[in-house]
């Protein structure tokens, strides 16, 4: 059929140019089966690749279980002077009366742990000492990684106190207030299983990196800080032992001094101790004598504590050597953390431990390593989610309505090029 019978073109006059409605509805009629098949296609084809493209998001908050690092709690030590006694690789605050009740992680801190599991070759590390290469959706995890602001949104941190709490509350935040409590996690996978999984690991991944960047952190300079306290410990033994043989030599000639003078010791009772220009009265030898024996009683003291420290810090330095060395195995501070008791084992599986000596140490490792243990595996954990999602991010209607508009468009489109190609070939032929 020839383009005038569609339209009946060709009147007269000024009407050659204007176009009936009837003549378009009886040409979209005419072409319906074109439009049907033509709108169908990109419904059908955007409907099936908004199925294949759609994720589905999974969100849970993951809880940090306490002060992370874990706060120094001075009822613990067994030394009389907290100041004094050797830091331990899980307790690096350095202030425990500002944070001792203050849960999460300082700002500081936590900006240098994201700018750790934020990049591809800690989550590489991750991945291959879990075993998690077979993993369903690990890939586009690792895709996601390539981005930094894929992970910023991912991984979120919470803040103890915000601004619209100081504004509440009408109460400026504090340094404490500003630390981070936890995450929120949130992940876009294409299964809600597999958005669930994946959310899930992020959470477990994020503190394991925590873990791991504390003990590394804490490890670097261990031994050199014990070496140091070992050497510090000798001058003290080397020190009293002089003041001791110095107190013994003292305490000879008073007795041979008191020996010569025996009327001094009555006068015990009522010895002045004064300094004139013209007089000068001391304490008798026997007063002396006994003053001497305390000071050198002292000085053994100090030399037998000091003893008893270098034995301790002698294990520590074994404990924490094998700690360090398991940092070259391993990327995963999870591993770390469950590790530690094998670790003291072998180091006390030959000691005494009825030493109370060496059972201290023992018992003082075996407390940390359960807070550590309670604090970054146990209370670390998600409280809410991570969610099995039951809906995609895609919504169907829209995308049949935004299809269907688009496919009646298209389909309008190509019968009117269809018309007007036939109408002009000879034209462009010629």
């Amino acid at each position: 059929m020839q383009i005038q019978d569609d339209f009946s073109a060709q009147n007269n006059g000024t009407a050659d140019d204007v176009i009936s409605m009837t003549e378009i509805i009886g040409f979209f009629w005419r072409s319906r089966w074109v439009i049907l098949i033509v709108t169908s296609s990109v419904v059908a084809c955007s409907l099936a690749g908004s199925m294949y493209l759609a994720k589905y998001k999974s969100e849970g908050f993951f809880q940090f279980g306490g002060s992370i690092p874990i706060p120094v709690d001075a009822k613990n030590s067994n030394d009389k002077k907290p100041k004094d006694r050797e830091p331990n690789i899980f307790i690096l605050d350095k202030k425990p009366k500002d944070r001792k009740s203050v849960p999460g992680i300082a700002l500081a801190d936590f900006k240098r742990y994201a700018a750790s599991y934020a990049t591809n070759e800690r989550l590489a590390d991750f991945v291959q000492d879990n075993k998690l290469e077979s993993t369903a959706g690990i890939g586009d995890l690792r895709n996601a990684f390539e981005s930094g602001d894929k992970i910023s949104k991912m991984i979120e941190p919470v803040y103890l106190f915000t601004k619209l709490d100081a504004k509440q509350l009408m109460d400026l935040p504090t340094e404490s207030s500003s630390n981070v409590i936890g995450l929120q996690i949130t992940y876009e996978g294409h299964s809600p299983a597999i958005a669930q999984q994946m959310a899930g690991l992020l959470g477990r991944y994020a503190m394991d990196s925590i873990v791991y960047m504390i003990y590394s952190d804490a490890l670097q300079s261990k031994h050199s800080e014990i070496k140091a306290k070992m050497v510090k410990l000798d001058n003290v033994i080397i020190t009293n032992k002089e003041r001791l043989g110095e107190y013994r030599r003292r305490g000879h000639d008073l007795k041979r001094i008191a020996s010569r003078y025996p009327e001094s010791a009555n006068q015990g009772s009522r010895q002045v101790i004064s300094v004139t220009d013209d007089s000068a009265r001391y304490l008798s030898p026997v007063t002396l004598l006994a003053t001497t024996e305390v000071q050198a009683s002292e000085a053994n003291e100090a030399i037998l504590k000091a003893k008893r420290e270098q034995t301790q810090t002698a294990l520590s330095m074994e404990y924490y050597d094998r700690v360090k060395a398991s940092l070259k195995e391993t990327k995963s501070g999870e591993t770390i953390l469950r590790n530690l008791e094998p670790i003291k084992e072998s180091v006390f599986k030959s000691k005494n431990l009825e030493n109370e000596i060496i059972k201290e140490v023992y018992n003082t490792i075996t407390i940390e390593n359960q807070n550590a243990a309670n604090v970054y595996l146990e209370n670390s954990r998600f409280i809410a989610g991570p969610t099995l999602p039951t809906r995609s991010t895609v919504r169907p209607l829209i995308v049949l309505v935004l299809s269907l508009m688009v496919g009646l468009i298209s389909s309008i489109l190509f019968v009117f090029g269809q018309k007007w190609w036939r109408h002009n070939r000879a034209k462009i032929s010629g």
